[in-house]
């Protein structure tokens, strides 16, 4: 204890002994799908700044509006851990929003305010003052603040700063129709079934075994200068003069009964897990110690109506009567206001708990000493892990740079040599396209888009090359049939006039013209005789006629028959009527 002329100050330590949440306000809870989301089975944090600048303003919009945590992680993709700012290893329950605990506006670190301790103590020290009393008013008891005899205002106690919190899922132990235990899992549901989910709280808390340390005040000069001129109060004088373990015996009894009567509570209406509730309370009565080296106080959310009151008007937890004329339903016990719900916190290891237990142990100066080294000693340490993880994202953002660097260097070689493709590729030039575009999917390999182009300019070239094969063999079998023909053809029609060896002529009738000729133009591929053929025909026509005997002349006599009909086809009419003319009239 320090000791000056205005004030005794006892430094003290508190250590949570039950998952404690102290909360910050309803607008700084953390919204499902905008706050957090929950990833890989874990919550994360958000830090909506950072999300803002990998997420547009319309999909963000969308998301916060309609808490879509999944729009908002298919969004930020592999950017996602890039936003987040804390993590918490739970198991997320529901859809609820997240109560958050309140923190230290400069540090940002959560801390359980005086105030609320001082709040807490109030209660007992009210309950401690009626002594038994049912009929003091609390002013009266308590004294004014515009008086200046409120009695708290002789007692500060400063904020407790912890260093870090974690989640807990909370359920309503709630009793039912029939004065019957039970765990409630929505407005108008409540069975003797406990279900994790369902009308279920996450909670940010301080966890059991977390400390931290704080001071009390106790301003006894001011206490003696305000009562001079009258008698002291016994009981708070007490309080004031003594050491602060009278301060803390009181707490304990107080904190002591309470506890036996909500074992009693559990007990009498009893309902799924009711016995691991009744284990917890068992485990916080025997830390509690029979004088006052240290004392566990009840506080916080999760107090309960019969905490928070002082628990004066009641010597047990039982309901005789249910008021519901209100929005919400009411215990009530012999007339007076009494609650028929507790707030249960679910711990990991699967045990349940009452919440908001604390202890707060007295410090000697030696104590406080080997703390404060022990903490610097720690600062050194977090300082040196601080600058050695500085160090480590430094490197790691330098590699990042410099990989991005390179990406962006290859990307602008990419997006050129896409370029050069595409301009080869309109310009016809399949081959130019193709090799720039295996140069750029080198930069690339995974881009679906350049290799399903190489896929399709290789299946465009293969075919162009089957059909320039394909002409190429029409082209050689024409160029071979054209030669096959003009070797034929070469020597037109002097063959009418060819001889054997022994000199006779080879065609002597007009049968053998006719069947000669016509092999000839389909040899040929005509059906009209070149003029240059004609003097072969004509020298051959006249030939036979000459040589024929007078019934073979009768037949070539009329125009319109034997051989002259083939003749118009072979030249044209007119032609054929004057060699008619020439060699039949001749």
């Amino acid at each position: 204890m320090e000791k000056n002329t205005i004030n005794k100050k006892y430094n003290l330590m508190m250590e949570v002994l039950t998952p404690l949440h102290v909360g910050a306000g309803s607008e700084k809870d953390w919204i499902f799908g905008s706050d957090f989301i929950v990833d890989d089975g874990k919550i994360k944090i958000l830090n909506l700044d950072d999300v803002a600048k990998y997420v547009n303003i319309e999909d963000l919009t969308a998301a916060l509006l309609q808490k879509d945590a999944d729009l908002l992680k298919n969004k930020l993709g592999s950017n996602l851990d890039k936003t987040v700012e804390r993590t918490f290893p739970a198991n997320y329950i529901g859809s609820n929003d997240i109560k958050t605990f309140i923190k230290n506006g400069l540090s940002n670190r959560p801390i359980v305010p005086g105030s609320s301790l001082k709040g807490a103590i109030r209660s007992i020290v009210i309950h401690h003052l009626l002594d038994g009393s049912t009929t003091l008013d609390e002013k009266d008891l308590m004294g004014q603040a515009d008086k200046g005899d409120e009695f708290m205002r002789f007692i500060k106690i400063a904020d407790a700063e912890f260093e870090s919190t974690g989640l807990v899922n909370t359920k309503i132990f709630n009793l039912q129709l029939g004065f019957k235990g039970g765990w409630k899992h929505g407005r108008y549901q409540t069975n003797n079934t406990f279900k994790p989910d369902g009308f279920n709280t996450i909670c940010e808390v301080i966890n059991p075994k977390e400390q931290s340390f704080l001071s009390i005040s106790i301003s006894d000069k001011a206490f003696d200068n305000f009562y001079k001129n009258s008698g002291k109060p016994r009981k708070k004088t007490e309080i004031i003069e003594n050491d602060i373990s009278f301060l803390f015996n009181i707490i304990n009894n107080h904190t002591r009964a309470y506890l036996r009567k909500e074992k009693a509570f559990f007990q009498k209406y009893q309902a799924d897990k009711t016995d691991k509730i009744i284990d917890s309370i068992e485990n916080i009565l025997k830390q509690i110690p029979s004088n006052g080296e240290y004392c566990v106080l009840k506080m916080s959310a999760g107090s309960g109506f019969h905490s928070i009151t002082g628990d004066w008007k009641f010597d047990d937890y039982s309901i005789d009567e249910v008021d519901t004329s209100g929005r919400v339903s009411r215990g009530k016990l012999k007339g007076e206001k009494s609650t028929k719900s507790r707030k249960i916190a679910i711990l990991n290891n699967g045990h349940l708990s009452l919440m908001g237990f604390v202890k707060l142990t007295k410090l000697s100066d030696d104590e406080i000493k080997r703390i404060e080294e022990e903490k610097l000693l720690q600062q050194i340490e977090l300082e040196r892990k601080q600058k050695e993880r500085a160090l480590q994202l430094a490197e790691q953002k330098q590699i990042e740079l410099e990989k991005q660097q390179e990406f962006e260097r290859k990307r602008k070689e990419f997006e050129k040599l896409i370029l050069e493709a595409e301009k080869s590729y309109a310009d016809n030039n399949l081959d130019l396209a193709l090799t720039t575009l295996k140069e750029a999917i080198l930069l690339f390999p995974e881009d679906s888009e350049c290799k399903n182009k190489i896929e399709e300019i290789e299946i465009q070239i293969e075919k162009e090359e089957k059909d320039r094969e394909f002409q190429r063999q029409v082209e050689q079998q024409a160029a071979e049939a054209a030669a096959l023909r003009q070797e034929q053809i070469e020597g037109g029609l002097s063959f009418l006039e060819e001889k054997f060896d022994d000199g006779r002529y080879k065609v002597t009738d007009s049968k053998g013209i006719n069947n000669r000729v016509n092999q000839w133009l389909k040899k040929a591929n005509t059906t009209l005789l070149p003029k240059e053929e004609y003097e072969f025909l004509y020298n051959s026509l006249k030939r036979i006629y000459e040589k024929a005997n007078n019934r073979e002349k009768k037949n070539w006599g009329d125009f319109n028959k034997g051989i002259w009909n083939s003749v118009k086809y072979w030249i044209n009419e007119d032609d054929a009527k004057e060699w008619f003319d020439e060699i039949i009239k001749s």
